[in-house]
């Protein structure tokens, strides 16, 4: 999965509370760790405070490949791949160590800093951080 903007790589472990009655991640779970992922981009390109609470997610989707179990360590790939003037465009992957893919998907963003008002442009620096290609990996 190429991508011409900021990537970061997230190694966690399947926590009890992201499975279901089966013993496997609950697709909600998918939700929750590409927002940790993107979180963790946000805080390296030091843009965190620029955005928190001002980014509501616009379109979502996801592919469920693989199961992974609780206690398994999974990486969570995220990939800008697209940024606009007001919105950004992200996929992202969930690999089992062994390098298949768990899930896969994409998802888009808006910068609406107003929640009753529409879309605005991204403040200053924060456009190019998203775009700027680096590759981060946090790892606990």
């Amino acid at each position: 999965m190429k991508s011409p903007g900021a990537t970061i790589r997230v190694r966690r472990r399947v926590e009890w509370a992201e499975t279901d009655a089966a013993g496997h991640y609950h697709f909600s779970s998918v939700f929750r760790w590409f927002e940790e992922a993107e979180h963790a981009l946000w805080n390296s390109l030091n843009i965190n405070k620029l955005i928190f609470g001002r980014v509501p997610r616009v379109h979502v989707e996801v592919d469920y490949k693989e199961r992974v179990w609780f206690d398994q360590e999974i990486d969570v790939i995220l990939r800008v791949d697209q940024v606009g003037r007001t919105s950004c465009g992200f996929r992202f992957e969930v690999l089992t160590l062994a390098g298949s893919v768990a899930a896969s998907g994409a998802y888009t963003i808006v910068h609406a800093p107003d929640p009753t008002g529409p879309s605005l442009p991204w403040p200053t620096g924060v456009a190019e951080a998203l775009a700027s290609g680096q590759t981060l990996i946090n790892q606990p």
